[in-house]
């Protein structure tokens, strides 16, 4: 998929006529969904906007520390002129918060995922950003706005732990001059690093603890599952598990990773990851779900069992695609 941007002038015009905003991003919000949310959030709040930031589900604690988060709610009341929905590759990644009772209000849709359904009554899609925040950013260019050091934080949050602290196959030079004027507006790289991606309370590892124990690997896919017996062991809530699925892809026997996520509602999260050059956004597309070539997922309406049933045909499917594709390839002489 290529670039979708809407016209600007009237991408500005319908951000700057609106005075009470919605935003929201995904269910099983990771550091891109956070920090694009409260960035953004910063930015229009700097110009009076009345602004509502929501999430289905509770923000992760690693990312506690940014400003702002204290005031992202788990839903929404009353009369909206927009709603923006950030991080979200189609509308039913918005869970519950975005209901039938919304669907008159304009809705402007950004994002980076190469799988985004072009659900907005606006679309601003950029696969060939490595995260949201780096979109907001140029926003930021585009439209004069004034980036503080709380947007600065929140951005290059998003930047980090969407590549894994510039560790991604998609790390360009544009993304390393985005993290550097993030820097030079006051964020902390080793900060945002060190909270992000390094620390964690000790009832998650415990919970990691628990699914390392039941990890299969078979045909190259590896897989665990985090059940809501163990998140109720553990104290943790439904975002326990963040971070699992990247740590899980450093293992050299694995092509792919599937997390399974057990959800209070009954639902399943599924994150997936993969080695460069296996593609698991499509599976996840097939599963109704999308993302990026090397990190999806999908929400699977069923049990564990019947997730993980389903989600392992499908990677499988993957894999021997692959595999067809390699040996048709011609040899490069030597």
């Amino acid at each position: 998929m290529s670039k979708h941007l809407p016209d600007l002038e009237q991408f500005r015009d319908l951000i700057g006529g609106a005075q009470r905003i919605l935003m929201i991003t995904h269910v099983a919000p990771d550091g891109d969904a956070i920090g694009s949310l409260l960035g953004l959030g910063w930015l229009l709040w700097s110009q009076d906007k009345d602004l509502t930031l929501a999430c289905e589900d509770p923000v992760p604690d690693v990312y506690a520390s940014l400003p702002g988060t204290e005031r992202v709610v788990r839903g929404a009341e009353g009369a909206y002129d927009l709603i923006i929905s950030l991080d979200c590759s189609d509308q039913r990644r918005m869970g519950q918060v975005y209901d039938e009772s919304l669907a008159s209000v304009p809705l402007v849709n950004i994002d980076h995922h190469v799988t985004n359904t072009l659900f907005g009554t606006l679309n601003w899609v950029d696969p060939t950003s490595v995260a949201t925040a780096q979109i907001i950013l140029d926003m930021v260019d585009l439209f004069g706005w004034q980036m503080n050091h709380a947007v600065a934080t929140c951005l290059l949050t998003g930047l980090v732990t969407d590549t894994r602290s510039f560790r991604t196959s998609n790390v360009d030079v544009a993304t390393v001059r985005a993290a550097l004027r993030l820097m030079e507006a006051g964020a902390s790289l080793s900060e945002i690093t060190r909270q992000a991606l390094e620390q964690r309370p000790l009832a998650s590892v415990r919970l990691w603890g628990q699914a390392f124990g039941s990890l299969q690997l078979e045909d190259g896919i590896l897989w665990t599952e985090v059940t809501r017996a163990m998140r109720r062991e553990s104290g943790l809530h439904e975002n326990g598990a963040t971070g699992l699925a990247n740590f899980l892809s450093g293992v050299r026997e694995a092509r792919v990773v599937v997390v399974f996520t057990e959800r209070d509602d009954g639902t399943v999260d599924v994150g997936m990851r993969s080695v460069p050059g296996i593609d698991v956004a499509q599976a996840a597309l097939r599963l109704g779900g999308g993302g990026h070539p090397q990190a999806a997922g999908c929400t699977f309406v069923g049990t564990l069992s019947q997730a993980r049933k389903q989600v392992l045909v499908e990677l499988r499917k993957t894999l021997a695609a692959q595999a067809a594709q390699d040996t048709e390839r011609p040899a490069v002489p030597h």
